[in-house]
């Protein structure tokens, strides 16, 4: 970062003769604390440079205000998706995860290398560059993941309309009396594949370049959906294949860690099983990346 700040013996150090002065060197950062951006001094280069990103993104924010402003004038035209969205949440909350989410993507992803006014004026122009087409790039992907998204929804219900019913209990135990239903949102399986891949708040928790290949993954749950109909013991066979893996990224969401390196880890491991299920149940439709339990394995050992 900037050249570090020297202390010498007017700033505290006494006792030595002027010749002897002890330097204690620190670094400059800009840290984020209360929304506010603050200048602090760090033990050390990489510290200073770490500590900076959301001080100096909080600050490229600053300077882009009218450009944000203009931005979330832009997302207003998601209302379009009210009532696609209405399952998850309301049209405000649609558009404000879309703006944290764009907002995201159009920050600088690492910190500046040094920090200097010449690398902040370019970080600024590049996140203004990033800005341009967003709005209607989003609105774009939207139109493509939450009409599939109904789809889905309403197959699992008429799944569950023509689902035979269960047998009845026989009561055996007072303590069942009155004991509370389980909830009748979540009778088909696949209905937590879905909430898994399409939770309320979905923008804020899957990055803008990752919102493209949500349709595929949809699409690979919709074919799974049909094909379970007519085959089921072939569904199972295929799920019990996945169960150990989608395991884990459920432990992962439960309890993310709290090493940033770690748990982008995490966030590919995720992902990688989605690819995976494509794999399993729509191989038709194509994966990005080459895929196998295997690599599953080796992915899951580099993170253990």
């Amino acid at each position: 970062n900037a050249p570090p700040s020297r202390f010498g013996e007017r700033d505290g150090v006494r006792g030595r003769p002027e010749s002897s002065t002890l330097a204690v060197y620190a670094w400059p950062g800009l840290t984020l604390e209360d929304g506010h951006v603050s200048l602090r001094l760090y033990r050390s280069a990489a510290l200073a440079r770490e500590a900076s990103f959301d001080g100096v993104n909080k600050l490229i924010e600053l300077v882009l205000q009218k450009d944000l402003a203009w931005l979330q004038k832009d997302l207003r035209a998601l209302c379009r998706f009210d009532a696609l969205y209405a399952p998850l949440g309301e049209s405000d909350e649609l558009q404000e995860t879309a703006f944290a989410n764009l907002l995201r993507h159009a920050l600088p992803a690492a910190t500046l290398p040094t920090l200097t006014q010449a690398n902040f004026d370019i970080a600024v122009k590049e996140t203004r560059a990033r800005l341009a087409g967003l709005p209607s790039q989003l609105e774009a992907r939207l139109n493509a993941i939450l009409p599939l998204r109904q789809q889905i929804a309403t197959k699992l219900g008429q799944a569950v309309a023509t689902a035979p019913a269960p047998r009845p209990r026989t009561l055996n135990d007072l303590s069942q009396l009155g004991a509370p239903a389980k909830p009748a949102a979540n009778k088909h399986p696949l209905a937590l594949a879905l909430y898994g891949l399409l939770p309320p708040r979905f923008l804020q928790q899957i990055s803008f370049d990752r919102l493209k290949e949500l349709p595929r993954y949809l699409k690979a749950l919709l074919t799974r959906l049909e094909r379970a109909a007519l085959n089921p013991q072939k569904d199972a066979e295929r799920a019990a294949q996945l169960a150990p893996y989608a395991q884990v990224v459920t432990g992962f969401a439960a309890k993310p860690s709290s090493v940033p390196e770690v748990r982008a880890m995490q966030e590919e491991f995720r992902w990688l099983v989605e690819e995976f299920k494509v794999s399993l149940f729509a191989q038709e439709l194509g994966t990005a990346v080459p895929i196998s339990a295997k690599r599953l394995d080796q992915k899951l050992e580099q993170l253990r």
